[in-house]
């Protein structure tokens, strides 16, 4: 029985997007749609660790630009619905899947949440990267065996939206949740899924259309860009307090902490610096092979001594 020590330092990522305290928020927006993430590390030029940049603070920030639009060219944010914006092709499991098939899923197709849904077509619930930490947590201590998504699934029918709904409330409903994707429903029936860089591409398409309507031939962050300047700084909308993690945490840590929280990724710090990032994908990533399959022999997970810790919080 060979016991797996991982630490953080083992699966972190190193090379990063960040952002200066000092660029432009619109900047900041843009540079996470261009990229594809859904945060990035703030830092000063001293590569010390400032906060985080992410989808959340895109969505307080469109609610700041959102005032200043109306009061600058006195119109209202285009009339976008769920409908408009929603993606329809998704990668969907069944109540009866295979746990581990379900996580091969989430890593091989790089989402982090799949609608859980009946034969009929009916939504039933989303098992998501949480969910697999919280497999994780208990393969590692309860010695599970496995068994269908349905077990741990997240049924949470407040998580779900109609066809309707405005980007206004899509927007205040990402804001208030830690929810990534929004189910879209017509009549119980899964029709489509919205994520908060959905939402966020309709926000900037609406904002560029306003922009093209009243610029002239400014720069979009200059044209949006009120008195005082330094109030647009991406750090005005960084959240400042966000928990971190060392090169040499257990790896069952962080997926204590993963699980606990609605954090997706940690900063990796040392001696006040950003020297990296462990997403949940990291580490599901690191530890897929352990994961139990058919045919093979049952064996015990053991990530760390971290498991009674683990123990502990759940009871």
């Amino acid at each position: 029985m060979q016991e797996v020590e991982l630490t953080v330092a083992d699966v972190m990522t190193t090379r990063l997007v960040t952002l200066s305290p000092e660029e432009h928020v619109l900047d900041g927006i843009d540079r996470l749609l261009q990229r594809g993430i859904s945060g990035a590390p703030v830092v000063d030029q001293n590569g010390r660790f400032l906060g985080t940049f992410s989808e959340k603070s895109c969505m307080n920030a469109f609610a700041v630009i959102d005032n200043e639009r109306q009061r600058r060219c006195e119109e209202s944010p285009s009339f976008v619905r769920a409908k408009d914006c929603m993606q329809s092709s998704l990668v969907t499991v069944s109540l009866d899947c295979d746990v581990f098939d379900a996580i091969d899923k989430l890593l091989t197709n790089r989402v982090s949440g799949l609608p859980v849904v009946h034969q009929s077509g009916e939504f039933k619930g989303v098992f998501s990267e949480r969910s697999a930490m919280r497999v994780l947590i208990d393969l590692t201590w309860n010695q599970m065996s496995g068994g269908p998504v349905s077990a741990w699934m997240d049924s949470d029918r407040a998580r779900t939206v109609t066809e309707q709904t405005q980007l206004s409330e899509l927007r205040s409903r990402f804001s208030e949740t830690h929810y990534r994707r929004l189910p879209v429903l017509n009549h119980g029936h899964l029709v489509g899924q919205i994520s908060r860089r959905d939402v966020l591409r309709a926000e900037l398409d609406g904002l560029v259309k306003s922009y093209q309507s009243n610029s002239g031939s400014m720069m979009l962050s200059e044209w949006f860009t009120p008195t005082p300047r330094h109030q647009w700084r991406v750090e005005n909308f960084a959240f400042r307090h966000v928990a971190t993690v060392g090169p040499d945490y257990d790896l069952m840590s962080v997926a204590q902490e993963f699980f606990l929280t609605s954090a997706r990724r940690f900063p990796v710090i040392a001696n006040g610096k950003l020297i990296g990032q462990i997403s949940r994908r990291d580490l599901l990533r690191s530890v897929q092979d352990l994961f139990p399959r058919e045919k093979q022999p049952q064996r015990p997970l053991y990530l760390s001594a971290a498991a009674g810790d683990v123990a502990t919080v759940l009871k």
